[in-house]
Formats: C-alpha cells, sequence, structure tokens
C-alpha cells in the first residue's frame, strides 16, 4: 500500500491506493518509534528541557496510555464498535494533516500504510467519505460541526460508542500535534509547514459570559441501571458527581478513553504548581474563546478571577472578536516587553489556530514577560489540552444558559 497526498481546493488529502505513481513517500523509521505519542522528539532536546519534559511522567504515562487504546495493534469489531484500526489510523492521518505538523503525519502514514483499505462498495465509499470530512471539519474548526453533522455519523453506520471514539480520536490528534509542536520549538524549529494549509478564519462565535451554563448530551447516554462494571468503576473513580454528569454518562461509551482522557486533564490542570493558577486558567478561557466553547470559557473565566486573575481581562476576551484580536490590541499600547497576560494570550493564540508555525520566539516571549519554565510548559499543554477537551464540549452536546 502507498500513501499519496494530493493538493486539491488548497488544501491536502491523503489517499490509499494499491498502485498510484507519483506518491509521496513515508518515513520507513516513522512506525517503528517506541514512543507513540512523542514520537522520539524529545530525546533531541537540551538535558535541562529534556528533564523539564520528564517531570511530567504522569501526564505523558496518560496521554501514551491514550493513544494505545485508540490506536491498538489490532481492533476488535462487533454490533456496537464498528471503527476499525483502518478507520482510525486514517482520521488521524487526515487530522495529523489538518494541523501541519509533519512528522505526526509521517507517523500516522506509516502505520496506515499496510492496512488493507475497506471494499470500494458505494456504502463503504459513503462511509468514508462523511468520516474524512467531519474529521477535516472538527480539526479545522469545531464551531461549524452542526446537530444534523453528527447524526449523518449515525446514518453511515457509526454507534453512539463509535461516534464517542471518533470525536475522542480527533480531540487526542489535536492534542497530540499540539504537544508536538511545542517540542519542535523548544528545538529551536518549527514543526513543519505542510503546503496548501491557510490559518483557520477567527471563531464567529458570540455570546460569551461568565454565566454558569448547562451542558446536555446529543447522542443517548450510558444507563446507570445497565452500564457495566468497568464503566461504573471509572464514573466513580473519575469525579465525585461523574453519575450525575449528561457529559461523563455520554463519554464512558468508551470507558478506557475516558479513563485516560481524565488521567490526561488532572495531570495538566491539577497536578503542577497550584491547583488554579492564573496562567493556565487565562490560556484554557483564551483557547476556548478562539475554538468558540461558551462552556469551556465560562467556567475557565469563573476559576482565573477565583485565582486572583483581572476582570479586565475576560472582560477583554469575551468582547473582542477572539483572543487573537485582543492580544494584537493589547500589545499596540505595550511596551517593547509585552504584559504576562499578553504574552500569554500571543503563545495561546499561535499554538491553537497554527500550531505547525509555532515556534521559539513564543518561547522566549513567555519567559521575556516572566513566566518560569515550569509555568511557560503549564500554560502551552493547557492550551494543548483544551484543543481536545473543546471539540468534545462543542460536538457531542448542547450548551445552554440555566
Amino acid at each position: 500500500m502507498e500513501q499519496q497526498r494530493r493538493a486539491v481546493h488548497n488544501g491536502w488529502y491523503h489517499e490509499t491506493q494499491s498502485s498510484q505513481q507519483g506518491h509521496v513517500p513515508t518515513d520507513s523509521q516513522a512506525v517503528l518509534v517506541q514512543d507513540r505519542f512523542l514520537l522520539g522528539l524529545d530525546a533531541h532536546l537540551d538535558p535541562t528541557l529534556h528533564r523539564l519534559i520528564s517531570e511530567h511522567s504522569g501526564l505523558l504515562k496518560a496521554s501514551r496510555a491514550c493513544y494505545a487504546v485508540l490506536f491498538p495493534e489490532k481492533v476488535t469489531l462487533s454490533r456496537t464498535a464498528t471503527l476499525s484500526l483502518y478507520d482510525r489510523l486514517s482520521s488521524a492521518l487526515t487530522v495529523a494533516q489538518v494541523t501541519g505538523v509533519q512528522p505526526l503525519c509521517s507517523h500516522y502514514a506509516a502505520r496506515l500504510a499496510p492496512l488493507a483499505s475497506p471494499d470500494a462498495s458505494r456504502e463503504s465509499n459513503i462511509r468514508q467519505t462523511h468520516i474524512t470530512q467531519f474529521a477535516r471539519l472538527l480539526a479545522t474548526q469545531p464551531t461549524l460541526i452542526t446537530p444534523p453533522m453528527l447524526q449523518q455519523l449515525g446514518d453511515v453506520g457509526l454507534s453512539t460508542q463509535d461516534i464517542v471514539t471518533f470525536i475522542q480520536l480527533i480531540g487526542f490528534v489535536s492534542y497530540q500535534a499540539r504537544v508536538l509542536a511545542v517540542l519542535a520549538a523548544m528545538r529551536g524549529r518549527i514543526a513543519a509547514v505542510l503546503p496548501g494549509f491557510p490559518a483557520p478564519e477567527s471563531c464567529t462565535q458570540q455570546g460569551f459570559s461568565l454565566t454558569l451554563r448547562q451542558w446536555q448530551a446529543r447522542l443517548p447516554e450510558v444507563s446507570l441501571a445497565t452500564a457495566s462494571k468497568h464503566q461504573q468503576d471509572v464514573l466513580d473513580l473519575i469525579a465525585p458527581n461523574a453519575r450525575s454528569s449528561s457529559f461523563y454518562r455520554l463519554l464512558v461509551h468508551d470507558a478506557p478513553c475516558l479513563s485516560e482522557f481524565s488521567a490526561v486533564f488532572n495531570h495538566v490542570m491539577h497536578a503542577r504548581e497550584q491547583s488554579n493558577a492564573t496562567w493556565r486558567e487565562l490560556a484554557a478561557v483564551a483557547t476556548s474563546r478562539l475554538n468558540g466553547c461558551l462552556y469551556c470559557a465560562g467556567i475557565n473565566g469563573r476559576l482565573y478571577l477565583e485565582a486572583g486573575g483581572a476582570e479586565g481581562n475576560i472582560e477583554g476576551l469575551f468582547r473582542e472578536q477572539s483572543s487573537v484580536e485582543y492580544a494584537t490590541t493589547a500589545a499596540v499600547s505595550a511596551t517593547q516587553t509585552l504584559l504576562p497576560e499578553q504574552a500569554l494570550l500571543q503563545a495561546t493564540a499561535a499554538l491553537t489556530r497554527t500550531p505547525e508555525r509555532f515556534n521559539a520566539d513564543e518561547l522566549h516571549s513567555l519567559s521575556d514577560a516572566g513566566y518560569n519554565a515550569v509555568q511557560s510548559l503549564d500554560i502551552l499543554l493547557t492550551t494543548a489540552l483544551f484543543a481536545w477537551s473543546n471539540r468534545l464540549i462543542q460536538t457531542l452536546g448542547n450548551t445552554t444558559a440555566p
């Protein structure tokens, strides 16, 4: 099997062909890397930076475990689990290509290449088209996903469990891409720009506020009365109120993935210097603002203020078109050295919108603004995490005011 990317309508798409001329050769070593989350990129870091990454051992363990859950060596299919390994890796490659992070594209292309492609029936082609288009759209701009698009996944044969796994997969690769972009910046280089991908347009979502909103799943939740012991154990483990949460009762359709997602979330948001650090919460708000996630922006905005953050920063983010515009506007009147919040917003915006172009300049801006190495990495890991979390919240449920 050979992997090919073709330029079509200003984007690069992959095709799996048994025989095709002009293909782009995959990296023969990409599939052999032992660490399939960091892809071995941490081995090239300066010893001090390598130790900084190594201090996040719990986060890395959970991230690697989540990769193993989503992309095992073999997937056993059933009536409720029809998302094959080909479906998973093909979708992961689509997301990787959208982010433009070259090592990630090479990795998923190498894993996909040996697999037999689906049959060429009309039904199979329609299914693959819907899966690919949905993955590309969600990876590009989460606010463009509508409930009918979610329903279409069901119409082409995906079960509720399949859809939950599928959205988790897209979110995970979006997160992974941004972690790799940060590692590339630490090495003094960009993650590599693939041709044909302009920066996504700014989110036009309106209505951001600190209002406590409600979230309701768009798909059938797992009934507690019929949940398996493993599902109930996961719900009991991840959060005190998980059994009463529509979000968790939906995600527990894929209990192993929910368990690892929860572990990643807790390691990023609660396992460092302080539980509710202002820089971490502001990064979460800014990322959610860029992705158009009303629910997460409101929750983390309140946590930011509770941690002692400035109300004006939240008002500015919610008032402007996006955190990009707010950061740019704030920087106009600044001195040569950005204020801490301005540097944070610019770094967050760069990593969220164009991870493939994220570079060492953003890291230096955070340092120059007064953030130490631990805090800077906290900010960037939070941004990467909410690339995942926002996509789950926005796609799988409806957010309403109380």
